[in-house]
């Protein structure tokens, strides 16, 4: 794939490295929130009536290890001199943040919803800094305002499409449910196949400074 540069907005460049990182927090973020949004009236068929209460102690779960887990991946992340490493947790943080919505067809109890929290909660410390990491690094200086902002709104626009979509199919019936949580947790997976394309932009900021604080 060429090296891509698109010019909107004035003079603002947007580089292949940062479409492939909005696309990675796209397809992971993006329709994560379509699965958040979805999640409690699915999990309610799953889990029964004591469902409200399951998926506060799932939220606990999720927010303590996010939480713990971030200043260790972080100390390791700013340990190693170069970007390969915030590339490889990303992508794998990604797959990590999928994988759980794969088996939501097959929950029948609290506990096996609270295993693939943990599975869930481990992917996004993964996911979270690296991918601010890389996204900073690789910002045009004096610029920076406009590429959040158009990254923002790629984000929001495509969210408003896919779950006004997934909505429709998801409310016919119980299987269709089923097969809607699975793909989105297929598409959050491909989150990971963005983040590790990023390997092949060779004029990305983030492996240039690098290299040029080698000795």
């Amino acid at each position: 794939m060429p090296f891509i540069k698109h010019q909107i907005f004035g003079k603002l460049i947007f580089t292949k490295t940062f479409w492939l990182l909005t696309f990675s927090d796209l397809f992971t973020w993006g329709f994560y929130l379509i699965i958040a949004t979805l999640s409690g009236i699915y999990l309610e068929h799953k889990l029964g009536e004591d469902v409200i209460k399951i998926v506060g102690i799932g939220g606990a779960i999720y927010y303590v290890i996010r939480g713990v887990l971030q200043i260790p991946i972080s100390k390791v992340l700013d340990r190693i001199k170069n970007d390969k490493d915030e590339i490889f947790v990303l992508t794998f943080g990604c797959v990590l943040m999928g994988l759980p919505f794969l088996f939501y067809p097959t929950l029948t109890s609290a506990n096996q919803y609270y295993v693939l929290q943990i599975i869930f909660s481990l992917g996004v410390a993964m996911n979270l800094n690296p991918w601010r990491k890389l996204f900073a690094t690789n910002l045009e200086a004096g610029r920076e305002a406009r590429e959040y902002a158009v990254y923002d709104m790629v984000n929001s626009l495509f969210i408003a499409l896919s779950i006004f979509f997934v909505g429709q199919i998801a409310n016919i019936n119980q299987f269709y449910f089923d097969v809607v949580m699975v793909s989105l947790g297929l598409l959050v997976m491909t989150g990971g196949l963005w983040a590790a394309l990023i390997t092949t932009d060779t004029t990305r900021k983030s492996a240039n400074d690098h290299e040029k604080k080698k000795p």
